[in-house]
């Protein structure tokens, strides 16, 4: 029976940072646009400058926080009460998975060097 609770404190400290961190998000949207809209040189505000850098890692963060929050939080189950995560593995070969992801990656390659190809095609054209 406890196999089949998930791994609360991760999943519960996880879902709080994500809101913490996605509030103080809101929080400086909403100021850097209330500065933006009454005209008011916000690049003057160096705490505030350095409040932006120091949300760069942040979103990170929170982008990770939301991924335990979503894996942990469903453990064991992949279905709730239908099918746990042991009755999910695939039966393919690790060989078919290689094979699969390297012909996705040759493909997409292609597909980036083409779209590189007529985006700097056009810009040397220009307008």
């Amino acid at each position: 029976e406890s196999q089949l609770v998930p791994n609360v404190p991760i999943t519960f400290y996880a879902f709080r940072f994500m809101v913490i961190v996605g509030t103080f998000f809101l929080f400086l949207f909403g100021l850097m646009w209330y500065l933006d809209y009454k005209k008011k040189p916000y690049q003057s505000y160096k705490y505030l400058n350095w409040l932006c850098i120091a949300g760069i890692p942040l979103a990170y963060m929170v982008s990770q926080s939301g991924w335990i929050v979503s894996e942990m939080g469903r453990q064991p189950w992949v279905i709730q009460d239908l099918m746990p995560t042991y009755a999910a593995i695939s039966s393919l070969q690790a060989s078919s998975v290689i094979t699969t992801f390297t012909m996705f990656a040759i493909l997409f390659t292609i597909l980036l060097i083409a779209e590189m190809k007529i985006m700097f095609k056009q810009i040397k054209k220009g307008f």
